[in-house]
């Protein structure tokens, strides 16, 4: 997906009004993506202070243009209140590492408090660095603050601080190393600094020329023995010590606390890497790079004084002494990897109470449902998917896809409704300019909003997936949704329950599971009808500890702008250690599951310019079937509500040209091509949509119509059309054919 321009550096906090219209704003989200029938889930809703309505709904066709059927949904009474009291609910945004308290890290004595840190963010205020700081509760702190300045603070009363700042400017985008010691028999106090040159390798000049030392007596007298807890990267609220600011934005490593005020040499030997333990007595000593792939801080000091990093910063991120290749692994050496990333605006969790919670009737039907939440012109969609195993026939609702994008800040999701999302999808940046690993699913968003169009760009989230429902409905096909999460956790042994598998307009997040199970199903005798663009496309993990967070480290392969560059080194996953990027770099391209692969974009509408024409070897007998009521010259899909035709945004060809003897060869039944169309950057392929069919050993097959509007054309003419037929005459022989038997020859 290509990206506008973000221009990186500085502070973007200021997102207190998510509109210029004064009133609008709700928001919500669900506490579960899936539920099965019987089940629990919880809504949680927040805006300006109100009374909204309440709604519990199936929604069957979002897409609101009147040349279609309109929106449609089907009202549910799960025991919701009709009404509810909406209050501002407030989310604390920024990641931090939070070191609970311990008396030994209330140094009685003198101490040394060093770390390395790399600044990626400018904007004035106070940033943290460490503090053990809370109102009336003050000990020490060292922040980044104002125009690049460092200071240190003691309080010897809890009360007030003294300040020292060091002489020398901190460095933007640079590694470099703080450390400061304080006597409380003298007062003395001495900040150190010692900058690196700008590719973060450690100058090794002597210690008398690297560090800078800035001294400053101070009131002779003990820190104050406070119990705040330590943090690295954040500072408790001065207002409420539930929520915390003056957020670091940039990494931070190998992090230090001695119980002994270390001379010049000493301070030198720690920004050189010795290990503390060999320098002083050690009271902390936080080692970054151990357990990466949970919320764990490891303290490897005799004292155990370990923490917790709070709302997912980036974890298994290089270091100041990391000096290896781009393409080096976080396994590797996890020494090179002893840092954290901080983020102003990371979130694990927004953290609201819940507005209310119902049981999901234990006889309803399959489907997408939705809380649906308005108040005079304001409106929000809480969306989630209900499943009730009772039918042969699948589908496969790409829920990892709706949280990758989710977030109506962009403008291929933006749902034109005069409010913009507080929080990041994976097609946003952070503030610094840096891309984001992490998302979580219970955090608000707007953009799952089914009567949103994205007229100039396509549908390609859930209204896309509507537009499928809407049409399974109308044919009277018995049939079952299920979630990305839902495969993921239960593989194979879901998808071994249907006769056929759908998988519409957009999986293009996939997790190994899902593609191992994807996999394993057709090479079983599982049939799959693969109506989406650019489909099992990137590696996505959901971590095992914290299955409401996803990772996604994209490889540079897409050339799309700063979500899709890399850090150096930092292409594996730290929630389960397994490489991101593309599934082909990893060996596993799509077009070994599903016959097909990206190939081609078009984010314009196609007004009759474009559609499929058939082949040569769709005429063959064995593929009738396939066209079944179609005229041999007829032009498929020149029409359809999403973008004006059924080849269309991102569009899967078989690509031939580097296909390999691991998978049998797809046929190809169809094609679009037009110079509207793009290639995608990443391989020089001929940009065209195909449809595709592939069949295996032992009954297996996959019908592959290669495009994200390919369901936008299915209710065309009141659903008698070549798409919408193509689609059922595939449908109903994948279903009809004997387990074990051809497709192309069913009565064999």
């Amino acid at each position: 997906m290509t990206r506008g321009k973000h221009e990186p550096g500085m502070s973007n906090t200021s997102r207190r009004y998510p509109s210029p219209v004064s009133g609008l704003g709700l928001e919500g989200y669900a506490d579960e993506m899936t539920v099965s029938a019987g089940g629990k889930i919880r809504f949680m809703v927040s805006g300006p202070p109100g009374t909204a309505d309440v709604k519990m709904v199936r929604l069957i066709h979002g897409d609101p243009n009147p040349s279609g059927p309109g929106y449609r949904e089907s009202a549910v009474a799960w025991g919701q209140p009709e009404r509810l009291e909406v209050a501002e609910q407030s989310t604390d945004f920024g990641s931090y590492i939070e070191i609970p308290h311990a008396d030994l890290l209330n140094p009685a004595g003198a101490f040394t408090l060093s770390l390395w840190f790399y600044p990626t963010l400018l904007g004035g205020g106070w940033h943290t660095l460490a503090a053990k700081w809370a109102p009336g509760d003050l000990s020490y702190a060292l922040y980044f603050a104002g125009d690049r300045f460092l200071t240190a603070a003691v309080s010897c009363d809890g009360a007030t601080a003294a300040w020292a700042t060091a002489r020398e400017f901190a460095h933007i985008k640079c590694w470099q190393f703080i450390a400061f010691t304080y006597n409380p028999d003298s007062g003395d106090l001495y900040l150190y600094q010692c900058l690196t040159d700008t590719s973060g390798v450690v100058e090794t000049r002597s210690s008398h020329d690297a560090l800078v030392v800035s001294p400053k007596r101070m009131k002779a007298a003990p820190v104050h023995p406070g119990r705040a807890p330590l943090l690295f990267g954040a500072t408790q609220d001065p207002h409420d010590l539930r929520r915390h600011w003056a957020h670091f934005t940039g990494k931070i490593g190998h992090p230090v606390l001695l119980d002994e005020a270390l001379d010049r040499d000493g301070i030198w030997a720690l920004a050189q890497g010795e290990d503390p333990h060999g320098l002083a007595p050690v009271l902390g000593c936080w080692d970054l790079g151990q357990d990466v792939t949970g919320a764990r801080v490891v303290d490897v000091s005799p004292h155990g004084n370990h923490g917790i990093a709070v709302n997912v910063p980036g974890r298994a991120v290089t270091g100041p002494f990391w000096a290896g290749m781009p393409s080096r692994l976080y396994t590797e050496d996890p020494q090179d990897y002893n840092a954290i990333y901080f983020h102003e605006d990371d979130l694990e969790d927004a953290g609201w109470e819940p507005a209310f919670e119902v049981r999901v009737d234990p006889e309803v039907r399959s489907g997408i449902y939705a809380a649906r939440i308005e108040r005079n012109h304001d409106r929000v969609f809480i969306p989630f998917v209900v499943t009730a195993p009772r039918s042969a026939l699948g589908c496969l609702i790409p829920t990892l896809t709706w949280q990758a994008y989710g977030s109506n800040r962009g403008a291929y999701s933006y749902t034109e409704d005069g409010v913009l999302d507080r929080t990041l999808s994976m097609y946003d940046v952070h503030s610094d300019g840096s891309m984001g690993y992490y998302r979580t699913r219970l955090q608000p968003t707007r953009g799952w909003n089914p009567t949103a169009g994205f007229q100039h760009w396509g549908a390609h989230t859930i209204t896309a997936n509507l537009y499928l429902v809407d049409w399974l409905e109308e044919k009277g096909l018995d049939y079952e949704v299920f979630a990305d999460e839902d495969l993921h956790c239960q593989g194979i042994d879901l998808l071994s329950t249907y006769g056929c598998v759908i998988l519409g307009s957009h999986p293009e997040y996939c997790t190994q599971a899902m593609v191992d199970s994807l996999a394993g199903y057709i090479q079983q005798g599982g049939r799959i009808v693969y109506l989406a663009g650019n489909g099992l496309y990137w590696v996505m993990s959901i971590d095992p500890e914290r299955p409401h967070l996803v990772e996604l480290r994209r490889s540079g392969e897409g050339d799309y702008g700063p979500t899709y560059q890399p850090q150096p080194g930092e292409a594996q996953h730290s929630t389960t250690l397994e490489l991101g990027g593309l599934w082909a770099r990893r060996g596993r391209p799509p077009r070994r599951v599903v016959g097909v692969e990206h190939a081609a974009n078009v984010w314009m509408p196609a007004e009759g310019r474009w559609g499929y024409r058939r082949l040569p070897e769709s005429h063959d007998e064995r593929y009738a079937f396939v066209f079944e009521g179609v005229g041999k010259e007829e032009t498929i899909g020149d029409f359809g509500l999403n973008l004006g035709s059924a080849a269309g945004f991102e569009m899967d060809a078989v690509q031939q040209w580097q296909w390999d003897d691991q998978t049998p060869e797809p046929v190809v039944l169809a094609r679009a091509a037009h110079e509207a169309f793009t290639p995608p950057r990443r391989t020089p392929v001929p940009a065209v949509s195909e449809i595709a069919l592939t069949t295996h050993a032992g009954g297996g097959a996959v019908f592959s119509a290669g495009s994200v509007t390919w369901t936008g054309s299915l209710s065309h003419n009141r659903y008698d059309n070549n798409v919408s037929k193509i689609t059922e005459n595939v449908i109903r022989r994948f279903l009809d054919t004997p387990p074990g038997a051809s497709v192309l020859n069913p009565q064999q």
